[in-house]
């Protein structure tokens, strides 16, 4: 019996000796598993000779590999002085669809996004800065990548300012608020259009939380929140009528309207639940 548990345990140390190794101080060792060098998506910043740049997005990888956009801007890029103070900020005076896609690249693929950087800093002085950039890809969007930027600037050019400020056409409802009538008010287009309409037009407590624009900018989706703050048939109609006649008459390729309250769809107000989409060819609360 001694004999047949002297042989288990001798083959159990031979076992375990095999698996391991001897360095040379004559400590015994166990092999670690051999590491691999992960492949993944890089992106990198170049600046060509013309004072633009590029940005590469390229997969890596030996699969393909699916990147995901929360809207229509694809990458961001900012400038930013020696004190790294930002002085530029690319998506600052621009409006992005609001539309989750979705991009594939293949193995080794690569996507090429041209910074129109020239155009862009128009206002920015002439000086040395650092131009970081990154994709807006939710699986890229810490992967920040920056470049040391020589910048000329326009001195002697006529550049015309990008905080431009314009008149246009909205809706509002008359002393008897029996009808919506048009008047004019002042802009800023380096801000968010959609927006400033929306606040320049309620009166009532209702807050635009977001928007989502469609099809070929054809549909815009208002989420609204305060709802039950419209009160009345007449009050209900002035609502419906300054909102939608007031986007149809700024936006000339809308041509759907649809109402959501925190998401969700239909929008009951006090007296009407609102389940379609308002259309252009349809005239709410007589405009005049």
């Amino acid at each position: 019996m001694n004999r047949i548990i002297g042989s288990v345990f001798t083959i159990f140390l031979i076992f375990i000796l095999t698996s391991c190794g001897t360095d040379n101080s004559g400590i015994t060792t166990v092999n670690e598993p051999e590491q691999h060098e992960d492949k993944s998506v890089t992106t990198k910043i170049e600046v060509e000779e013309d004072g633009n740049a590029t940005f590469t997005i390229k997969n890596e990888t030996d699969e393909k590999v699916t990147l995901t956009y929360p809207s229509g801007q694809d990458l961001e890029y900012q400038l930013l002085d020696n004190e790294k103070n930002t002085v530029f900020t690319y998506s600052a005076n621009k409006v992005f669809i609001l539309m989750i896609s979705e991009k594939v690249l293949k193995p080794s693929e690569e996507i090429v996004i041209p910074l129109d950087l020239k155009t862009e800093l128009a206002e920015v002085s002439a000086g040395s800065y650092t131009l970081v950039a990154w994709a807006t890809a939710e699986e890229l969007s810490e992967q920040k990548q920056e470049i040391a930027y020589e910048w000329a600037g326009h001195e002697g050019e006529n550049v015309v300012p990008s905080d431009t400020t314009e008149t246009l056409v909205v809706f509002k409802g008359d002393e008897n608020a029996e009808n919506v009538v048009p008047y004019e008010a002042t802009f800023e287009f380096s801000k968010d259009l959609f927006h400033q309409i929306f606040e320049e037009i309620m009166v009532l407590d209702v807050e635009l939380i977001d928007y989502r624009i469609e099809n070929d900018n054809k549909k815009l989706v208002l989420n609204m929140k305060g709802l039950d703050n419209v009160q009345g048939s007449a009050g209900e109609n002035i609502f419906i009528g300054t909102i939608v006649h007031s986007y149809f008459e700024n936006f000339p390729d809308l041509e759907e309207i649809y109402f959501e309250e925190e998401g969700k769809t239909p929008v009951e107000l006090a007296h009407t639940v609102v389940s379609e989409p308002f259309t252009r060819d349809q005239n709410y609360t007589n405009k005049k």
